[in-house]
């Protein structure tokens, strides 16, 4: 007969499932390439990451998305400390919070909680990571101006690189693991993501590239805040493209460390962000007007040659655009030798 606790646990797996799929996220397409049981770890974290965005990001006043946030990482804490098979605990205060709105907090945490604190025990995820995921969105309520990049740094590693490290809990890698890799990695897919997003952060109040980079190249906040074509803002981006991509480069170095089993998703994954850059250098004026995605064909083309045999054995490793950055820094080296 199957027990109380189970029956919770193929319920909160089958509600993570059901987040993952319904949010649309091309990533959830890339878990199938991991086995079932890592699969649906991913599903727990992608789940988990995915509510705390949402309660930073829906239209309840600030105070009280700050609050619920407080409450969720408490929660997340209470829940990840102690034995796998002790009930669902809550954090005090959840019936002042919720009494008057949209958001039920007690449902999330019932849902979600079961399945990540077994994905965490299942795979070893250190739960300072998965608290950082909160901490990051956190810090999105209190700060959306960076006056160096080293701010920048710090806040791209809570909400991007903490996760990427969770997810290398789940798809396994031979210690030590790489951690200066795994956080640049991390770096390069928020930082593509920033440059991405910029006329769409722009229209929230938001700047996120930093402030000593921007004024460099002779820049106000109102150019960030009002962008247009602009030959300084040009400078600006393919600055910050360059900066991404040496990143990428480092980021790829996660590769050796990785079992089989995750390099798929992390070839996909790292194939899919680094294309988006590209874009972005091939035409920095157009995140001004609009946010630069993908078009369906390299889309195709990414998923097709992850999940064709045949072809992902044929992917280059490392990757051409790593061959193509040693190739000009060899080619510039050779023009400084003496003749």
């Amino acid at each position: 007969m199957m027990t109380s606790d189970r029956k919770q646990l193929i319920s909160s797996y089958a509600a993570v499932r059901r987040i993952s799929r319904r949010s649309g996220s091309s990533f959830y397409r890339s878990f199938w390439l991991l086995p079932r049981a890592k699969r649906d770890a991913m599903s727990a974290l992608y789940a988990f990451a995915r509510v705390t965005d949402d309660l930073g990001d829906c239209d309840e006043p600030l105070a009280l998305r700050r609050r619920w946030l407080q409450w969720w990482r408490q929660t997340t804490a209470m829940n990840l400390i102690g034995e796998g098979s002790q009930p669902i605990r809550l954090a005090d205060g959840v019936e002042d919070m919720s009494s008057t709105s949209s958001v039920d907090l007690v449902r999330h945490a019932t849902e979600i909680m079961p399945a990540l604190r077994h994905a965490a025990d299942r795979y070893q995820i250190p739960s300072r990571y998965l608290l950082e995921i909160v901490d990051g969105v956190m810090a999105d309520q209190q700060k959306n101006r960076f006056d160096t990049f080293e701010q920048l740094e710090h806040y791209c590693y809570l909400v991007a690189s903490a996760v990427g490290i969770a997810c290398l809990h789940i798809w396994g890698f031979r210690s030590p693991l790489p951690m200066q890799a795994a956080v640049d990695c991390g770096l390069a897919f928020q930082l593509t993501n920033i440059l991405r997003d910029v006329s769409e952060d722009a229209a929230r109040g938001r700047i996120y590239l930093p402030r000593q980079h921007y004024e460099q190249h002779g820049l106000e906040e109102d150019d960030l805040l009002n962008p247009r074509k602009d030959a300084r803002l040009r400078c600006l981006l393919l600055d910050e493209t360059r900066r991404a991509a040496e990143l990428f480069g480092s980021g790829w170095r996660v590769w050796d460390s990785l079992h089989d089993d995750g390099r798929p998703m992390f070839s996909m994954m790292w194939r899919t962000y680094r294309k988006l850059l590209q874009r972005i250098i091939d035409d920095p004026d157009a995140v001004v007007s609009r946010r630069v995605s993908l078009g369906m064909w390299d889309r195709i083309g990414i998923v097709s040659h992850h999940f064709v045999g045949p072809l992902y054995r044929g992917l280059p490793v490392p990757p051409l655009e790593l061959m193509a950055v040693k190739d000009a820094i060899s080619t510039s080296t050779r023009g400084d030798e003496p003749v």
